[in-house]
This record gives structure tokens, C-alpha cells and sequence, in this order.
């Protein structure tokens, strides 16, 4: 796992592996006590495109979507800071595509034990 700062505010965690690299960006909020609250506001995804090579080179994509508009107001913003950071740690390089979505979750629940309260 890897973790890349994007601004005093942002910061990206990430895996790396098996032909598709993927992560989160949260945004932290920090509390005059020292303390600090991160919320996961997108996440990301960087895969090699699979289309037909006619008519396209090779190239990687990286797709992030945007969980929270309120703190990401401008998620193509977002997106290029992303790229930019993610190509100077050696994650992504050009040619690629960027693609930014704003995305809602609906709902989920657990199948097996996966939460712990003990």
C-alpha cells in the first residue's frame, strides 16, 4: 500500500498489483486538539485498455469516481491533481485516458462475518 499526498487536505492510499492498480482519495479534516477525521471522498482505478488495437494505441486508463460532490465540488479537477500525482510516483504515464465520474452509493450489506464490534 501506498500513500501519496495531493494537498494539506487530500491524500491518496493505493494498491499495486495484478494487471489493475486501484485506491481511495479521502479528504482530512483536522481538529485544534491534533486530531484528524478522513473521509473517503472518490476512488480510482488505472487499467490497460482493452479495445481492439485498430484505430487506437496502447494506453492505460485511469477512471475515478467521486463519492462526495459537497467536498469535491470540481471532480475533473480532481481527477488531472490525480493523474498528475499518480504519473510522478511512477503509478500511470501517458498515453492514457482520464475519465471522472460522480458516483452515488445506494446501499450494501455484509455476506459472512466481515464487521467486528468485540
Amino acid at each position: 500500500m501506498n500513500d501519496i499526498d495531493l494537498s494539506p487536505e487530500l491524500y491518496v492510499e493505493f494498491s499495486r498489483g495484478g494487471g489493475s492498480d486501484s485506491g481511495s482519495i479521502y479528504h482530512v479534516t483536522r481538529h485544534k486538539a491534533g486530531g484528524q477525521v478522513s473521509a473517503r471522498v472518490a476512488r480510482f482505478f488505472i487499467t490497460d485498455a482493452r479495445i481492439p488495437a485498430e484505430g487506437f494505441f496502447p494506453h492505460k486508463r485511469l477512471d475515478c469516481f467521486v463519492v462526495d460532490k459537497r467536498l469535491v465540488p470540481k471532480p475533473e479537477r480532481l481527477a488531472g491533481i490525480l493523474f498528475e500525482a499518480l504519473k510522478k510516483h511512477g503509478a500511470i504515464d501517458e498515453p492514457a485516458w482520464l475519465e471522472w465520474y460522480v458516483a452515488k452509493g445506494l446501499g450494501g450489506k455484509p455476506y459472512g462475518e466481515v464487521l467486528d464490534f468485540d
